[in-house]
C-alpha cells in the first residue's frame, strides 16, 4: 500500500499490477504445498497454456508468410560509405507501424530460417515502401553485404534487385534509388510481391524478377511515445540512431502535410493552427555522436531536408520558434589548443561565416569536436 494520493484504482492503494502479483504469489504458495504438489494435476494446468501457445505460433506463422502482412519483396539495396546497407522493401497492404518500431527480417537467399531485428527508418506516412539500415558487423550482415556486392559486380543492370553504391556520390545514389523505387511501384503496383516471387519446395531458390523477403512485426519500442512529451532529447551513437530516423521522417512528413504552394507565385504557406496540434510535442533536441564524418553521411541527407523544411515553416510562420535543434559530435577530431588544431578550427569558423553552413556536414548546425 502507499500513502501517495490518487494512486491505484482505489485511492491510497497499490496499483492493479501489484495486487495481481500478490494474488499470483499466494496461488504459488498454495500450489507448492505437499498435499497439492504430490497429487497428479499436471495435465490440468498444461492444457490451457499449451493450447494458447500453439494457436499463437500457428497464427504468427500464417501471418508471417501472408502476402498481405508478412511476405513481401525487396525493391533495392544501397551500399553506403560507412559500411551500412540500406534495404528498400515493398510495404505490405495491411502493414501498420508507428515511428520507432522495428521488424524481424528473413532473407531466404541468405539463411532460410534466420530472422534478425532491425529498426524501421522510414515514416509511417510513406505508404508504399519500408527502409531499414543495417550495419555490417556480424556473420549474417557480412553475408548480406557480400551477396549484394557480388550481385552488383556480376549481373550489373540485369540484377533482380537494384544495387546502388554510395561510395562516390551519395546524393546521386539517393536520387537513383528513389527513381527506381517509384518505377518498381508503378510497374507492379500492389501485387508486385504476389506475382513476382515463387519459392521452390526447399524454399531456397527464388524464380522471379524480385527477391523474396519475409518480415515479422512490427514490434513497438519506447521511442514511439515521444509524441506524448513536450520536450524530447534524442541521443544516439553511430547506427543506433535508426529509431530516430523514422521519428524525424514522420515529423517532416507532418510538416509537409500542412504545406500548400501557390499556383501563381509559387509561394509556400502552412495551413492549420499548429504543426502538431494532435500531439504535445513542442521541442526536439537531436544529439548524435560519431567517430568521423563518413559514419554519419548516410543520415545527413534527411537532416538537411529537415533543416530546409523547418526554415520554410519558420519563414511562413514568424510567431513560431525553432522546433528541432541538431547537435553533431565527431570524436575523431580532438578539441585541443595546439597549433594544428587551432588552425583547423579557424578554417572551420571562416568557412561557416563565408558559406553559411558547416564544412563537414553541410548543415547549418555546427559540428562539435572531442
Amino acid at each position: 500500500f502507499t500513502t501517495y494520493p490518487n494512486i491505484g484504482w482505489v485511492h491510497g492503494s497499490a496499483s492493479l499490477t501489484g495486487i495481481i502479483l500478490c494474488a499470483i504469489l499466494g496461488a504459488m504458495i498454495v500450489c507448492s504445498m505437499g498435499w497439492v504438489r504430490r497429487t497428479g494435476h499436471f495435465q490440468k494446468w498444461i492444457i490451457a497454456p499449451l493450447t494458447i501457445f500453439v494457436l499463437e505460433k500457428v497464427y504468427s506463422i500464417l501471418k508471417r508468410y501472408s502476402s498481405s502482412s508478412g511476405r513481401t519483396c525487396l525493391l533495392s539495396a544501397t551500399i553506403e560509405q560507412s559500411n551500412v546497407i540500406r534495404l528498400t522493401i515493398h510495404r505490405p497492404k495491411n502493414f501498420i507501424f508507428a515511428p520507432g518500431d522495428y521488424i524481424c527480417i528473413n532473407v531466404p537467399s541468405i539463411a532460410l530460417y534466420e530472422f534478425h531485428p532491425f529498426t524501421i527508418s522510414t515514416a509511417p506516412e510513406e505508404d508504399n515502401y519500408l527502409k531499414v539500415h543495417i550495419h555490417v558487423k556480424g556473420d549474417w550482415t557480412k553475408r548480406l553485404y557480400q551477396y549484394f556486392k557480388d550481385m552488383s559486380d556480376k549481373l550489373g543492370d540485369e540484377a533482380p534487385v537494384k544495387v546502388h553504391g554510395a561510395d562516390l556520390n551519395p546524393a546521386r545514389a539517393n536520387v537513383e534509388e528513389r527513381m527506381n523505387v517509384i518505377a518498381s511501384l508503378e510497374d507492379s503496383n500492389s501485387d508486385c510481391c504476389r506475382n513476382a516471387t515463387t519459392l521452390s519446395q526447399e524454399g531456397s531458390q527464388i524464380h522471379s524478377s524480385k527477391k523474396a523477403i519475409v518480415i515479422n512485426g512490427p514490434y513497438s519500442s519506447c521511442a514511439r511515445y515521444i509524441f506524448d512529451c513536450k520536450h524530447v532529447v534524442l541521443i544516439g551513437s553511430g547506427i543506433g540512431i535508426t529509431p530516430y530516423a523514422s521519428i524525424l521522417s514522420s515529423l517532416m512528413a507532418r510538416f509537409r502535410m500542412l504545406r500548400t504552394v501557390c499556383k501563381h507565385c509559387q509561394g509556400i504557406n502552412y495551413h492549420g493552427k499548429h504543426r502538431l496540434e494532435n500531439h504535445r510535442l513542442e521541442k526536439v533536441d537531436f544529439i548524435w555522436v560519431n567517430r568521423d564524418v563518413k559514419s554519419c553521411e548516410w543520415f545527413l541527407h534527411l537532416l538537411r531536408q529537415f533543416e530546409v523544411e523547418q526554415d520554410e515553416y519558420l519563414a511562413a510562420n514568424r510567431d513560431e520558434r525553432h522546433f528541432l535543434d541538431i547537435h553533431l559530435y565527431l570524436t575523431g577530431i580532438k578539441k585541443d589548443d595546439n597549433i594544428g588544431q587551432a588552425f583547423l578550427h579557424h578554417v572551420i569558423n571562416l568557412w561557416a561565416e563565408d558559406v553559411g553552413d558547416d564544412m563537414f556536414t553541410g548543415l547549418k548546425s555546427p559540428t562539435h569536436f572531442g
